[in-house]
């Protein structure tokens, strides 16, 4: 049908611009609804390019957190790591019990995390679920380490053995583990190197 209309027009005696003005009057809104698809594909596919990358990221679940210091230890592990893509990101997370507490399960499920760090009240929750990394770090007292019945190995240690967990009131005196579906192992091992220790990941 459109074909059609087309051809008329283009076949009518009309003048060049009057036939211009016939072919935009009618597909004018054709034209504006294509311009703004264009528009929007072309925005999705912008923001997708540029997008933020993890290259690391801490999680932190624990009734008593300070939020203003989400921010500066993210700061600093960027230092520390110094992340060379352009979109690569060290991330840090504050997750205290309540809303949010569904955002930080679903991250944990997909893999997102390289470190997270508990109360005990969330580590007795997560300790018998199967999903933490077996490690050790060398060094390290084996007071210090968490290993519940179910590992062979400790799957925790004192959050407060890590110098730079230490320096920050929301990471002070928790216990840390490395997630088991981590990907990024590589660079769980340099953030740990950072901090003076050797990590053994162990299978």
């Amino acid at each position: 049908m459109a074909k059609t209309k087309v051809r008329e027009i283009l076949k009518s005696e009309e003048s060049t611009g009057e036939k211009l003005n016939y072919l935009w009057s009618y597909y004018k809104w054709h034209v504006a609804i294509f311009l703004v698809g264009l528009g929007f594909a072309v925005f999705m596919i912008n923001d997708w390019v540029n997008r933020p990358i993890s290259y690391f990221h801490v999680a932190v679940l624990a009734p008593e957190v300070n939020f203003d210091e989400e921010e500066a230890l993210a700061q600093d592990m960027t230092e520390l790591l110094q992340p060379e893509g352009a979109n690569e990101r060290v991330f840090v997370s504050f997750t205290p019990p309540g809303r949010l507490y569904e955002r930080f399960v679903a991250q944990f499920s997909a893999g997102e995390y390289d470190v997270v760090m508990m109360d005990e009240e969330f580590y007795e929750q997560y300790s018998d679920s199967g999903s933490m990394q077996q490690f050790r770090l060398n060094g390290i007292d084996e007071e210090a380490f968490y290993q519940p019945d179910i590992y062979d190995n400790p799957i925790g240690v004192e959050s407060s053995q890590v110098p730079l967990f230490e320096e920050y009131n929301s990471t002070d005196d928790l216990i840390m583990m490395i997630p088991g579906n981590s990907e990024r192992q590589d660079r769980i091992a340099e953030f740990f190197e950072t901090q003076g220790f050797e990590i053994e990941l162990i299978d």
